[in-house]
C-alpha cells in the first residue's frame, strides 16, 4: 500500500509541473507575440581599420507566428529556409548566404543605419521579425562583413528580448599593388630685409626626388625611383609613384643622379646656398598598407634659399572676385567670364587669363618684376573673353565694374580685385505706329454722296485703291484725240475738194 501512496503523490506532482509547464509555455507564446518592437546593435570588432562609416541595411524576411515559430515570408519560401530549424552558428551563416543571394532586396522592407568612430550602429523600433543584415559600404576600409541574420526578439534562459547585439563576421580589405605616394615641391627665399620666407617663382628649374627603402636614402626601391618635378612659372610641382605594395618607404630630394640631399644640411649649387625641408604635418617615412580604397601618402618637401637665385621671382599673389548680379540680387548665369591679367595699363600685353568662378573667388600667382624679380610691379585686371581679348562694353551683355590695378612689391605680396557684373536691361523693341490714310479729294464736278468709283469704305476714312498700273492714260488719251482732229480735218478737207469739182 505505501509503494502507491508515492506513485499516488509522484503521479500528482508530474501532472501539477506538466500542467504549470504548459501554463507557462502559453504565457511565453502570449508575450512573444505582444511584443511589437524592438532593438538591433550591430557591433564591429576591432581589426586595426577604421569602424566609423561602415553602412548596413536590415532587411524584413521573417516573422513569428501565433506559436512562437520563425518563419519566411511569402516570397522567400522557396528558398527552403526553416528559419524555425536553425540551431548551430554555421547553420545560421549558411542560410544568411542562401537568403542574401535569391533576395529580391527591392521588395522588401528596409531599415538603414552606419556605424560611428565606435563601429556601433543601432536601429530603434524595429518592428519584431527576422532581418537579413548586409553590407552597404565601408568594405574597402574596415573590411567585408558577412551578411547575417537578427531575430528580434529572440528568446534566452526562458526570457524573451527585445534587444539584440551582433557581433558579425567580417574580413580585412583585400590588398592590393595600387598603392601611391604624392610629393609636392616648393621654393622659397630667406629675404634678410623683411627676415621672413618668401615663395618663389622658377622662370624654368627642374627638381628631382626619389624613392628608398632606408632612412639614410642609399637603396632605391626598384630601378624606376626618381621622378622630375619641372617649375615653370609656378612656385610648387608634385610627383606620383604609384603601383606600390603594402610597405614602408623614404622619400627624399636627390640630384639629377639619384643622390639623395640630407634635410636640413646646407647645400651649394653655383653661388647659391640653400637646404631642403620637410613641410609641417610631413614625413619621409611613408607607410601603406596595400588595402584597396587606401589613401595615397603625401611628403611635402620645400626648398628654402639664402641668396635668391637668378631666373627666380618673388611670388606674389592676385585674387579676383567675381560677383554677378540682375541690379538687385546675385543671380548665377550660364555664361562663362574671364579676366586678363596684364602688365599694361593699356591691356595690351597679357601675362595670364584666368576664368573666373561666379559669386566667388580665383587666386593666380604673378612675378614681381625689375631683373631680379623682386622689384615692385603693378598688373591690370580686366574683363576678358577665353582668349584674353578685352570684352566689348557696348556689346556685352553686362555692366562691368571694379576692373583695376593691383601693385606688388617685397613688402606687399597679396591683391585682390572684385569684378561685378549687373545683367544689362534688354534693349526695346521699336514700335511702328501705322501711317493714316490722307483724305481723298473730290475730282472735279463731284457734288457729294458715296458715289466716287474706285473707293472703299474703311472706317473713318477712305482711300483710292490702287491698280498697280502706272500707264499714263492721259497721254494716250490727248495723243489719241489728237488724232481723230486730224483725221477729222482730212474728211472735211476731202469732202470740199468734191465739192468744188
Amino acid at each position: 500500500m505505501e509503494w502507491r501512496k508515492k506513485l499516488s503523490t509522484m503521479t500528482g506532482v508530474f501532472l501539477a509541473l506538466l500542467t504549470l509547464g504548459l501554463i507557462w509555455t502559453g504565457q511565453m507564446e502570449v508575450m512573444a507575440a505582444q511584443i511589437e518592437t524592438g532593438t538591433l546593435i550591430v557591433q564591429l570588432d576591432e581589426m586595426g581599420t577604421p569602424r566609423d562609416s561602415v553602412g548596413f541595411t536590415a532587411y524584413y524576411v521573417g516573422g513569428l507566428n501565433d506559436s512562437s515559430e520563425w518563419k519566411l515570408i511569402d516570397g522567400l519560401q522557396s528558398t527552403g529556409v526553416d528559419l524555425d530549424g536553425l540551431v548551430y552558428a554555421d547553420e545560421w551563416d549558411a542560410a544568411a548566404l542562401k537568403l542574401a543571394h535569391a533576395a529580391d532586396f527591392s521588395r522588401l522592407t528596409a531599415s538603414t543605419g552606419q556605424t560611428n568612430a565606435e563601429g556601433t550602429m543601432t536601429l530603434a523600433n524595429l518592428p519584431a521579425g527576422m532581418y537579413l543584415v548586409v553590407q552597404d559600404s565601408g568594405a574597402d576600409t574596415y573590411g567585408t562583413v558577412s551578411p547575417f541574420l537578427a531575430g528580434i526578439p529572440y528568446l534566452e534562459n526562458g526570457e524573451w528580448k527585445t534587444e539584440l547585439t551582433a557581433h558579425p563576421k567580417a574580413e580585412l580589405p583585400t590588398e592590393t599593388d595600387d598603392g601611391r605616394i604624392e610629393v609636392t615641391k616648393r621654393t622659397g627665399y630667406l629675404d634678410p630685409e623683411l627676415l621672413e620666407v618668401i615663395d618663389l617663382i622658377p622662370e624654368d628649374a627642374v627638381y628631382y626626388v626619389g624613392i628608398f627603402q632606408d632612412k639614410q636614402g642609399t637603396v632605391p626601391y626598384g630601378t624606376d625611383y626618381l621622378r622630375e618635378i619641372e617649375l615653370k612659372g609656378t612656385s610648387a610641382g608634385t610627383a606620383v609613384f604609384e603601383n606600390l605594395p603594402a610597405g614602408t618607404y623614404y622619400i627624399f630630394e636627390t640630384d639629377s643622379d639619384g643622390n639623395a640631399y640630407t634635410v636640413n644640411e646646407i647645400q651649394s649649387q653655383d653661388e647659391y646656398k640653400w637646404v631642403c625641408q620637410v613641410e609641417d604635418g610631413s614625413s619621409q617615412e611613408v607607410t601603406l598598407d596595400g588595402k584597396a580604397g587606401s589613401p595615397a601618402g603625401t611628403v611635402g618637401l620645400y626648398n628654402l634659399y639664402y641668396e635668391l637665385p637668378k631666373a627666380y621671382s618673388y611670388n606674389g599673389n592676385i585674387t579676383i572676385t567675381k560677383t554677378v548680379t540682375d541690379g538687385t540680387n546675385q543671380i548665377t548665369s550660364g555664361e562663362t567670364f574671364y579676366a586678363g591679367i596684364f602688365r599694361d595699363q593699356a591691356g595690351t600685353d597679357l601675362y595670364e587669363v584666368t576664368e573666373l568662378k561666379q559669386n566667388g573667388s580665383v587666386t593666380i600667382e604673378v612675378p614681381l618684376g625689375g631683373e631680379n624679380g623682386d622689384e615692385e610691379i603693378t598688373y591690370y585686371i580686366y574683363e576678358t573673353d577665353a582668349d584674353g581679348k578685352r570684352v566689348d562694353k557696348q556689346s556685352f551683355g553686362y555692366n562691368v565694374s571694379g576692373e583695376g590695378r593691383v601693385d606688388l612689391h617685397s613688402g606687399n605680396l597679396k591683391g585682390e580685385i572684385v569684378i561685378t557684373n549687373t545683367k544689362k536691361a534688354p534693349t526695346p523693341t521699336p514700335t511702328i505706329m501705322p501711317t493714316a490714310a490722307p483724305t481723298p479729294t473730290a475730282a472735279p464736278g463731284y457734288s457729294g454722296g458715296n458715289t466716287t468709283p474706285n473707293v472703299q469704305d474703311s472706317g473713318s476714312s477712305a482711300s483710292p485703291v490702287r491698280t498697280g498700273d502706272d500707264t499714263p492714260i492721259a497721254l494716250y488719251a490727248v495723243i489719241i484725240a489728237a488724232a481723230l482732229a486730224i483725221i477729222a480735218g482730212c474728211i472735211i478737207y476731202l469732202k470740199g475738194r468734191k465739192k468744188h469739182e
